[in-house]
C-alpha cells in the first residue's frame, strides 16, 4: 500500500505546529489550501493579508480579474452570513484594501464590543470559474470515527436534476488508505461516472480517482490506524468543493479542517488477543461455580454442569459452599466448597454465582485457571462501568475472560469426544443439533440469538461452535474472529453484532479483509432507537450503521439486512462451503410454472445458462408426458414428473458443463412424489435422491419447497443430508444469489 512520502509529512507537520503554537485546533482556509498542495491537489493562487495597507502591487500580480476576499478568524464559522465573504470583480490595489477595511468593520459590527471576535486577517483567492452541473462538483471529507479510525466520505453536487433523479446515490463511504488503483475502482462504481462516460468526460473519473487517493493516503496517515506514529492527529477535512473547471483544471476551492496534538494519552487501535482462547472450547478440565442440589429451584450452574457432562467432560468439579455431592446420570460428584480446594489447574471456570462477588472470585485464580465464563449479568443497582473498574483492578493478566452477561460457550465434540455446552438451557428445549461436518462458528452479542438460530437451522447441523459473549469485558469479537479464522473445523464465521467499542470497528473491517473464510454479519442498531437500545442491552458502543456498512462491503463482509437472511445465507455458506461456483450460469428444475416465473423475476446476477445440445436431447428423451419446454434452462417439469423422473432432470443439467449451479423449486402437494410425513424418508424418495445427488456434484444445489408443517419431514431429510432448502423460491434465489456473488466478487 503506497504511503505518504516522509517530506510531505515534514511539510504538513509544520503546517499543524504553526497551528498548535497559536492554541487554534481548526486550520485556516489558507492552511488547507498548503496541505493539499503538499499532496498533490491543485489550488486556486491565494494570497493571506495580515493587514490590509501592507498588500504591495506585487504581492497581488498574477491574480485574474475577479477575486475572492475572505475574513479570517478562528471564531466565525459562518462568515457569508456576517460579510465576511465577497467577490470583487474588475479590482485595484486599492480598491480591494478598502474592501478588507470596510469588511472587517461590518463583520465586527454583529458582535457587542466585549464579544468581539479576533481577525487575524483576510485570504485573497483566485476566482474560480466553472458550471456547476452535476459532476463538475464533488466533495471529499475524511473523518475520524470512534469506532471505524479514519473514514473517507466523497459525494456529488451540482444542479443537473434529470441525471440527479437517475441516477443519485448518498454519500459513499470507504476506510482508508486506498492506492490510485483502488480509488479508480471505487470511482468507476460510482452512479456519476455513468454521466462522465456518456458526455465523452472520462478524464473526470481519473481526475476524481487521484484526488480520492491522495487525500485517503492523508486522512491514514494521520490517524489512530496509521503506522508511522504520526504527531497529529487529522480529525475532519472537508473539501467542498472541488470541481472541475472550464479548462480542464480539478481544483479546490473550499475547505475546513480540526486536529490534535497525539500525547501519550492519546487512545490508539486495540490489538487481537488470541491467548490461551482454546482452554474456552477445547479444555481438558472444567470447573462450574454456583452449584445447586436443592432441585425445587431451577439452577443454571446445575444444568451446565450436566450439559458438560454430557459434552464427555469427565474431568468437571463442581463447587458449592455447603458441600456435598450431586449425582449426574451415573456419576457422582463431590461439591468442593471452595475453588481453591480443588487440587489441579483448571482450564476453564464457568462462574454461575452472584455478579457482586466475581471480582472477588477471580483474584484468586492466578496460577490457578486459565480461562472463566462470567455468565451472571449485572443487577440493575451496578454499573458496568464499575464492574470493569473492579475487574481491572484484580484480574490477572493471562486469564481470559468472557461475559458477564451472556450465555456462554457451545463446541460440538471433537475426535477426543469432548465437548463444551455452557448455554443453560435444557437439551430437550433447545434441540441443538451437530455432526461431523458441522462448520460454523456464530459469534453473538445476544444469547437470545444464538437459541434462535439454533432454532431456525436445526435439522442443518451446521454449528460447530456458538459463543455467547455478552458485554466484552475482556474477549472481544475480533478475538474470536481471529480464533476462528485459524481453526480448521470452522468454514463460515457468522457473527451477531449489537455495537463496537472505540477502534473495534477498524480492527474487524482489517480482520474481514485478511481472513479468507466467509464472514457473515447481521447488524442491529441502524436506526436511533435501535442504536439506544443495543446499548442499554449490552453496555456497547452502537455507531453509525452507514459506516458500518461500508466498512463491511470494502471489507468483503456478507452483510445480511434483514434477520431473515442471516439465518438464510447461514445454511447456504456452511452446507455449500466445499462447493465454490465456476460461474453465474444456472438451470432451475420446477413443478409449478408460477415458480420458475418467480425465479426468473428474481435473478440477478445469475442468468439462466444456454444448455448444450446434448444436454437438451437428454432432457427430450427423458420428457416421457412431452410437457416440458426446452427452449430456456428454466424448466417447468410439470406436476405429472414423479420422484425418479424429476431428479433424473436435476441430474442432467447438473452434467452440462454450461451449468455453473442449480436451483431445484418444489411444490409438494403433487400425488406423484413421496413429499409427505409418512414417505419423506423412503430411499427411492426425492429428498433422498436429491441427497444422493448434492454429494455425487460438485455444483452448488439449492432446493426451495414451498408447503406448509406436513412437509417438515421432507424438509429435514434433505437439511439433514447437507443441502440448503427454503421454505419459498425467493429466499432460495437471493441466497444463491448472495453465495454466487460472494465467491465471484459480484456483488
Amino acid at each position: 500500500m503506497t504511503r505518504v512520502d516522509k517530506s510531505i509529512i515534514n511539510n504538513v507537520d509544520r503546517v499543524f505546529e504553526k497551528a498548535d503554537s497559536e492554541g487554534r485546533s481548526t486550520l485556516y482556509e489558507f492552511e488547507i489550501y498548503e496541505i493539499l498542495s503538499k499532496i498533490g491537489i491543485q489550488t486556486p493562487k491565494h494570497l493571506f493579508v495580515k493587514v490590509p495597507g501592507d498588500v504591495t502591487k506585487q504581492d497581488v500580480e498574477g491574480f485574474s480579474e475577479n477575486i475572492v476576499v475572505k475574513i479570517v478568524s478562528p471564531d466565525i464559522a459562518h462568515k457569508q452570513k456576517l460579510g465576511g465573504v465577497k467577490i470583487i470583480r474588475t479590482w485595484d490595489l486599492q480598491g480591494l484594501k478598502t474592501v478588507m477595511t470596510d469588511m472587517k468593520a461590518e463583520v465586527l459590527s454583529h458582535f457587542a464590543r466585549n464579544e468581539q471576535p479576533a481577525i487575524e486577517g483576510f485570504l485573497l483567492v483566485e476566482f474560480i470559474q466553472y458550471t456547476p452541473s452535476i459532476g463538475n462538483e464533488t466533495m471529499i471529507g475524511c473523518r475520524e470515527d470512534g469506532e471505524f479510525g479514519p473514514m473517507v466520505l466523497v459525494s456529488k453536487g451540482g444542479d443537473d436534476a434529470e441525471f440527479f433523479a437517475k441516477y443519485y446515490d448518498p454519500a459513499n463511504i470507504f476506510l482508508p488508505p486506498l492506492d490510485p488503483a483502488e480509488s479508480l475502482d471505487f470511482v468507476n462504481k460510482l452512479h456519476v461516472a455513468h454521466k462522465f462516460r456518456q458526455t465523452g468526460r472520462e478524464n473526470y473519473i481519473k481526475l476524481i480517482a487521484d484526488a480520492l487517493s491522495k487525500v485517503s493516503l492523508l486522512a491514514h496517515c494521520y490517524s489512530s490506524a496509521s503506522q508511522d506514529s504520526p504527531k497529529y492527529r487529522l480529525e475532519s477535512l472537508d473539501i467542498n468543493p472541488l470541481v472541475v473547471t472550464g479548462d480542464g483544471r480539478f481544483i479546490a476551492i473550499d475547505g475546513y479542517g480540526e486536529f490534535f496534538p497525539v500525547q501519550d494519552g492519546t487512545k490508539k487501535l486495540p490489538q487481537v488477543n488470541s491467548e490461551n482462547l482454546e482452554m474456552f472450547f477445547r479444555p481438558q478440565s472444567v470447573a462450574v461455580i454456583g452449584v445447586s442440589t436443592n432441585l425445587s429451584r431451577p439452577n443454571m450452574a446445575r444444568e451446565i454442569a450436566k450439559l458438560l457432562h454430557r459434552a464427555g467432560q469427565e474431568d468437571l468439579y463442581l463447587v458449592n459452599p455447603r458441600g456435598g455431592t450431586m449425582k449426574i446420570n451415573d456419576a457422582e460428584y463431590p461439591l468442593y466448597k471452595d475453588f481453591q480446594e480443588i487440587p489441579k489447574v483448571i482450564d476453564l471456570v464457568v462462574y454461575v454465582a452472584p455478579i457482586a462477588s466475581t471480582a472477588e472470585f477471580v483474584k484468586d485464580l492466578s496460577g490457578r485457571a486459565k480461562a472463566v465464563i462470567v455468565i451472571s449479568g449485572l443487577p440493575a443497582d451496578l454499573e458496568y462501568s464499575q464492574f470493569v473498574k473492579e475487574m481491572n483492578q484484580v484480574k490477572p493478566r493471562e486469564l481470559r475472560l468472557i461475559g458477564p452477561n451472556c450465555m456462554g460457550v457451545f463446541f460440538a465434540p471433537g475426535e477426543d469426544g469432548k465437548g463444551v455446552n455452557t448455554l443453560f438451557i435444557e437439551e430437550e428445549k433447545l434441540g441443538l443439533k451437530y455432526s461431523e461436518n458441522s462448520n460454523t462458528a456464530l459469534l453473538t452479542q445476544s444469547g437470545a440469538l444464538a437459541l434462535t438460530s439454533i432454532d431456525a437451522v436445526q435439522d442443518s447441523k451446521i454449528f460447530k461452535a456458538i459463543v455467547s459473549f455478552g458485554n466484552q469485558y475482556d474477549v472481544k469479537i475480533t478475538d474470536l474472529m481471529a480464533y476462528f479464522a485459524d481453526d480448521p473445523t470452522i468454514d463460515l464465521i457468522s457473527l451477531y453484532i449489537e455495537g463496537l467499542s472505540p477502534g473495534e470497528g477498524r480492527l474487524f473491517f482489517e480482520l474481514a479483509r485478511d481472513i479468507p473464510k466467509p464472514i457473515l454479519v447481521y447488524k442491529s442498531g441502524k436506526t436511533e432507537a435501535g442504536a439506544k437500545a443495543a446499548a442499554s442491552h449490552t453496555a456497547a458502543m452502537s455507531g453509525n450503521y452507514a459506516v458500518f456498512e461500508a466498512a463491511a462491503k470494502q471489507g468483503g463482509v456478507i452483510l445480511a439486512e434483514k434477520l431473515e437472511d442471516f439465518y438464510d445465507y447461514l445454511r447456504i455458506f456452511s452446507q455449500l462451503a466445499k462447493k465454490k461456483p465456476l460461474g453465474n450460469r444456472i438451470a432451475g428444475i420446477f413443478n409449478a410454472g408460477f415458480e420458475s416465473t418467480i425465479a426468473a423475476d428474481e435473478l440477478q446476477n445469475l442468468e439462466p445458462a444456454a444448455l448444450d445440445a446434448h444436454t437438451i436431447e437428454r432432457l427430450r428423451e427423458t420428457d416421457v408426458h412431452g410437457l416440458v419446454d426446452l427452449s430456456t434452462a428454466l424448466l417447468d417439469v410439470t406436476p405429472m414428473a414423479n420422484d425418479q423422473l424429476f431428479t433424473d432432470y436435476v441430474e442432467i443439467v447438473l452434467q452440462d458443463d454450461n451449468v455453473d449451479c442449480v436451483f431445484v423449486s418444489i411444490v409438494p402437494h403433487s400425488n406423484a412424489l413421496k413429499s409427505g410425513a409418512d414417505k419423506a424418508r423412503d430411499a427411492d424418495g426425492m429428498a433422498n435422491l436429491l441427497v444422493e445427488l448434492g454429494r455425487k456434484y460438485q455444483k452448488p444445489l439449492v432446493v426451495s419447497v414451498n408447503g406448509a408443517r406436513h412437509y417438515d419431514a421432507f424438509v429435514a431429510v434433505m437439511e439433514e443430508g447437507g443441502l440448503p432448502v427454503y421454505r419459498n423460491p425467493r429466499a432460495a434465489i437471493q441466497a444463491l444469489e448472495t453465495f454466487v456473488g460472494y465467491h465471484l466478487g459480484l456483488r
